[in-house]
């Protein structure tokens, strides 16, 4: 059933109620929810720039509330009683602007609004400027790999520069909230290259969380760039069967693919020895199940043991076949919790670090029935991030942000959401630029690892 108009003096417990105005004219987290405390009926009865509907269907029935008025709420529902006034309605849309000027004070609800408001455009266009610097690091690393098959010395000169790009990017403060990880394509081959981009940016972080001086820094993403480089020696048409090849042939594949990296690698002159063990170590397992050659913990480098982190992590959540594809909180618990004997714990800690328990880019369930996305996490909360919320009666030129360590412990997120759950309309929507951030924090991983425990037993 559509919703229904509703007056204010007809109001009470119960009723799903839609705000019909802008979301910066109340001060409830979004535009349509159940009325649950006297609280929020006060509130809403005090509003005078909005207009009131409520859903029938969604409402409780009046019986399961207070018999205390009941009946009158029903003669003003169906109009029958003249209303004690009538609203106000603002004709002219509502900006955030018009209400920075009203002498509100920082905990106002709608000044609180107003700033996450702000706060998110002020980022968004700060994602985008690091975003235009990285796309060039893009195509810079495709010359990379061109260079080192041919063994072009000038290739080792390029990814120098590209790991010092981006070791610059997360020295600034600002940007070391905002290392992103890149546009998708359809091009032949272009998972290969955002991969090691990706491996090689996150190894970055965690290399910096552990406190890695400069150079050591720099040849562990070196390492991270080249991990894979042994698989371009590989048939494009069986590189394209990664995720659906049989055990023997996956074993055979992990086997190889180092080796032939290795051999690329040496030819290379004065690359350092720490990148070619990397390349040569990250499939391998602390507790020597790994490959090439089943070495154990001490026998791998600490570099290795990174990377290997790194990438596991980046092919749990871009497998080959997507079906396969782990969300974010998923991935991150299951390196913490089930590869204890196979994965560095240090590395996998700070990377959960780097990234909270439902980095950037993650769809939830919020505690309101609302679904949203993860936009940013909080450095001192990872349990509670910032969210964009997808509500069906809010103008898409008036996002919804929610900063859940500014609101109600009331709200909260419930569970993580794989994008195939949602319906078109609601993934389009939450749709994230085809960039998707990475957002490293400065605070102990104390609060990301809790929360991994309570997502374990779905993993």
């Amino acid at each position: 059933m559509p919703f229904v108009p509703l007056h204010p003096t007809a109001l009470r417990l119960g009723l799903y109620i839609k705000i019909e105005g802008s979301w910066f004219s109340h001060p409830f987290p979004t535009n349509s929810f159940k009325v649950e405390s006297a609280k929020d009926l006060e509130t809403l009865k005090g509003l005078t720039k909005v207009k009131l509907y409520f859903d029938p269907d969604r409402s409780d029935p009046e019986e399961v509330h207070s018999d205390h008025c009941k009946e009158a709420v029903r003669k003003r529902v169906q109009g029958t009683v003249e209303p004690d006034r009538e609203p106000s309605y603002e004709t002219e849309p509502i900006t955030p602007h018009d209400f920075l000027e009203e002498g509100t004070t920082p905990e106002d609800p709608i000044q609180r609004k107003v700033a996450q408001h702000q706060a998110f455009q002020v980022y968004q266009e700060h994602l985008q400027a690091v975003g235009d610097q990285l796309q060039e690091v893009v195509q810079e690393a495709k010359q990379v790999m061109q260079d080192v098959i041919s063994g072009r010395p000038r290739g080792l000169r390029t990814a120098q520069k590209i790991v010092g790009e981006l070791y610059e990017i997360l020295d600034i403060a600002d940007n070391s909230r905002a290392l992103l990880n890149l546009i998708g394509s359809n091009e032949p081959n272009e998972e290969f290259f955002l991969h090691a981009l990706n491996v090689c940016s996150l190894s970055l972080m965690v290399g910096q969380k552990l406190e890695f001086s400069r150079e050591d820094a720099e040849k562990l993403a070196l390492g991270a760039l080249f991990h894979d480089i042994g698989e371009l020696k590989f048939p494009a048409e069986q590189l394209l069967r990664k995720g659906s090849m049989s055990a023997s042939e996956r074993k055979n594949f992990l086997s190889t693919h180092p080796k032939y990296g290795v051999e690329l690698a040496e030819k290379l002159p004065n690359l350092p020895y720490e990148v070619i063990d990397v390349i040569r170590q990250h499939h391998e397992r602390l507790n020597g199940s790994g490959f090439p050659a089943g070495k154990k913990d001490d026998q791998i480098s600490k570099f290795a043991k990174i990377v290997m982190v790194v990438d596991e992590y980046d092919e749990l959540c871009h497998h080959p076949d997507p079906a396969k594809s782990l969300i974010p909180s998923e991935a991150l618990s299951y390196l913490y919790v089930k590869c204890r004997h196979t994965l560095w714990h240090d590395a996998v800690v700070s990377l959960i670090s780097q990234l909270g328990v439902y980095p950037p880019g993650s769809l939830v369930n919020l505690s309101n029935r609302k679904i949203g996305i993860v936009t940013s996490v909080n450095f001192a909360n990872r349990l509670r991030p910032v969210v964009l919320v997808y509500d069906e009666y809010t103008s898409p030129d008036e996002p919804i942000i929610l900063n859940l360590s500014e609101e109600d412990e009331t709200l909260s997120i419930v569970s993580a959401i794989r994008p195939v759950d949602l319906s078109p309309k609601i993934r389009e929507c939450l749709n994230p630029r085809r960039i998707i951030s990475y957002f490293p924090s400065a605070s102990s991983p104390e609060s990301g690892v809790k929360g991994l425990h309570t997502l374990a037993g779905s993993t």
